[in-house]
């Protein structure tokens, strides 16, 4: 005989997980509140690389917090029909309700939900849960399946809460569109990075002016040769220099010792 179905206590667990569900979403909101402030001042310092990557973190938290309000309604629509869960074999038409629960059981951090999952196994077996788990059925919530996605959000989503939280804020800012496919910051933006067309030009003028020197060094070091070779030798023996004209008394020795004249 199977176990009796606990549906008081099925019923409060339900009614816990949705009151948790509801203070999370208000805790939720009050720091994605905070973070757009934060976001603004970013838009407003130029630092739009950094607003982008803020952002995505505040798009994660509304999308959870959306996929928080679709299983409180679910849970809140559990608790109202708990009689016909408790009395009929099947799922009593609550196939969605009960397969978005049990998905989003492993994906919400509230500790009632994994409970309440365990009791619906215990009803309607264990190989329900695990379809459930996957969506082997296909039967849970689509909007849920995408709120709960890990996929990162698309640039035109990013954009457009950049683009109310600076309105919001009054922040003037406008998206430059040919940033788009780019990395908004980090080593990526380096990489793209290239000097300028002056720098190029500056240093191919200077490799002209060097190979032009260099050319002309072999000539200027043979400019000293051909000077030396200009110039005339000097005297290497007596009989090349030039005779020194003497005077008619310069063969009498005695007229040259008593009267010196000098030499013209």
């Amino acid at each position: 005989m199977p176990a009796q179905f606990p549906l008081a206590k099925f019923k409060v667990e339900l009614k816990l997980a949705s009151s948790r569900l509801q203070f999370l979403q208000a805790k939720h909101n009050s720091l994605a509140t905070k973070a757009r402030r934060d976001i603004a001042l970013l838009l407003e310092a130029n630092k739009h690389a950094s607003a982008e990557i803020r952002v995505e973190g505040i798009i994660r938290e509304d999308l959870h917090v959306e996929a928080m309000e679709i299983v409180e309604l679910y849970c809140e629509l559990l608790c109202t029909r708990a009689g016909l869960i408790d009395q009929a074999q099947n799922d009593a038409g609550l196939g969605e309700a009960i397969h978005s629960v049990i998905y989003a059981s492993s994906r919400i951090e509230v500790k009632e939900l994994p409970r309440i999952r365990d009791m619906l196994g215990a009803k309607y077996g264990k190989e329900l849960v695990k379809k459930a788990m996957s969506n082997e059925d296909g039967l849970v919530n689509e909007r849920l399946l995408k709120k709960l996605s890990l996929d990162p959000p698309s640039k035109a989503l990013v954009r457009m809460y950049l683009k109310e939280i600076a309105a919001a804020y009054s922040v003037d800012w406008v998206h430059d569109d040919s940033d788009d496919g780019k990395p908004s910051g980090g080593l990526g933006v380096l990489a793209d990075v290239s000097p300028p067309a002056e720098v190029d030009e500056v240093e191919a003028e200077s490799e002209e002016i060097e190979e032009s020197e260099g050319s002309k060094e072999p000539e200027d070091a043979k400019e000293p040769e051909s000077d030396d070779a200009q110039l005339p030798s000097p005297p290497t023996t007596m009989a090349s220099l030039p005779s020194v004209p003497t005077s008619k008394n310069a063969n009498n020795p005695a007229t040259s010792a008593n009267n010196p004249t000098p030499v013209v």
